[in-house]
């Protein structure tokens, strides 16, 4: 099914370039779950306590307008485990970066082109870096404070005997290396008719090679002066600049909207299923009813009826109900018995008499063996 999607949606965009989101979401549960297939207590970090839950890795499409759609998703087990259900079977454990770089390859086998995956800071790793090295992809990735930059000594380190010695780089932490830095740029939107210039990061960027990442990289230290949170990104675009590489990591947040419309208008969350199959299926129509509203999204679009700017799938949700109700008051209005048709029914269907109790009587008496 997921293999006749892909050809659908690269047959309809015919795809070119584009980003390509990874990112994890919980499904939660109640505490009378034990019996819901793939459970585990997990710790859920926007809400900071462990819960019970699934945890589904999403790969997610969009070219940075208005073409947008889900690609994949795998379930994640955090360990080995036996389901009580499901007898002498157990669950295969697979890293998260693991289960991504297996949904990349896939939809590169698909036809899918190669573009810039974005992810979080929980997949910046190296193992996951250099997965998708092998794979030719451009990627814009956060990474933690807590990773070391080889920074070159300014004379040749010696050894104890006066030789060259092979490491010739110490190893400082990212905050401090840019601390060293004054130079930083201002990102943001420029002035606009009756809006002045709104300034949203402190940029500041270097090309260098991680400790624990092989290969040159482009970092950049983003501030958010408001809230005075920093991020910090890598890339493997040697030659983009801090606000281009900026631009194109927002591009992220589109996964984090479909796993609110997910939630909010598809009840994800509701699902309560006991086998692997089904959850896979919920899954599946989650990510179809996802890729219908934005391409139904897209057709307005195109078709001139929609401003520019793409609406938001809530938005199109909203304007559907809106068409069903116009066209239903319009058919009121042109038949006047309708309502009283309509009444009638509802009226005939109001009350149901319960069935008369029977009395059990003995209707005859055999010999015969019963069977």
């Amino acid at each position: 099914m997921l293999h006749l999607y892909a050809l659908h949606v690269i047959k309809l965009y015919k795809p070119n370039g584009g980003y390509y989101c990874i990112d994890d979401t919980m499904k939660h549960h109640t505490n009378f779950c034990k019996w819901i297939h793939g459970v585990f207590v997990l710790f859920d970090h926007a809400l900071k306590t462990n819960m019970k839950a699934v945890c589904i890795v999403f790969l997610y499409y969009s070219d940075g307008d208005n073409v947008k759609f889900p690609i994949n998703f795998r379930i994640y087990y955090q360990d080995t485990k036996k389901m009580p259900w499901q007898k002498k079977k157990k669950s295969v454990y697979k890293a998260k970066y693991d289960l991504a770089l297996e949904m990349i390859e896939w939809a590169l086998d698909k036809g899918f082109p190669r573009g810039v995956v974005l992810a979080d800071s929980w997949f910046g790793s190296g193992p996951f870096i250099e997965g998708l090295k092998n794979f030719g992809m451009s990627y814009v990735i956060e990474i933690e404070s807590s990773f070391k930059v080889r920074m070159p000594f300014t004379e040749p380190m010696l050894t104890a005997k006066g030789k060259i010695a092979k490491r010739q780089y110490a190893c400082t932490y990212l905050p401090d290396v840019f601390k060293a830095i004054i130079p930083f740029s201002k990102c943001g939107f420029a002035a606009k008719e009756s809006k002045a210039e709104k300034v949203l990061y402190h940029a500041k960027i270097i090309t260098a090679q991680l400790n624990s990442i092989s290969g040159k990289h482009r970092i950049v230290q983003s501030i958010d002066p408001v809230k005075s949170t920093t991020k910090y990104l890598l890339t493997n675009e040697l030659t983009w600049e801090a606000n281009k590489i900026i631009s194109a990591y927002s591009n992220r947040w589109v996964i984090e909207e479909f796993f609110r419309n997910a939630k909010q208008l598809t009840d994800m969350e509701g699902a309560t299923i006991r086998s692997e199959q089904g959850v896979t299926l919920s899954l599946c129509l989650v990510s179809w009813i996802d890729f219908l509203l934005h391409f139904e999204n897209h057709k307005q679009s195109t078709a001139e009826k929609l401003p520019k700017e793409s609406l938001t799938i809530p938005s199109i949700v909203r304007r559907a109900q809106y068409w069903n109700l116009e066209a239903f008051i319009e058919r009121v209005l042109k038949d006047a018995n309708l309502l009283k048709k309509w009444l009638g029914m509802e009226r005939n269907n109001l009350d149901r008499k319960r069935k008369t109790s029977n009395i059990l009587i003995d209707l005859e008496d055999c010999t015969a063996t019963c069977t």
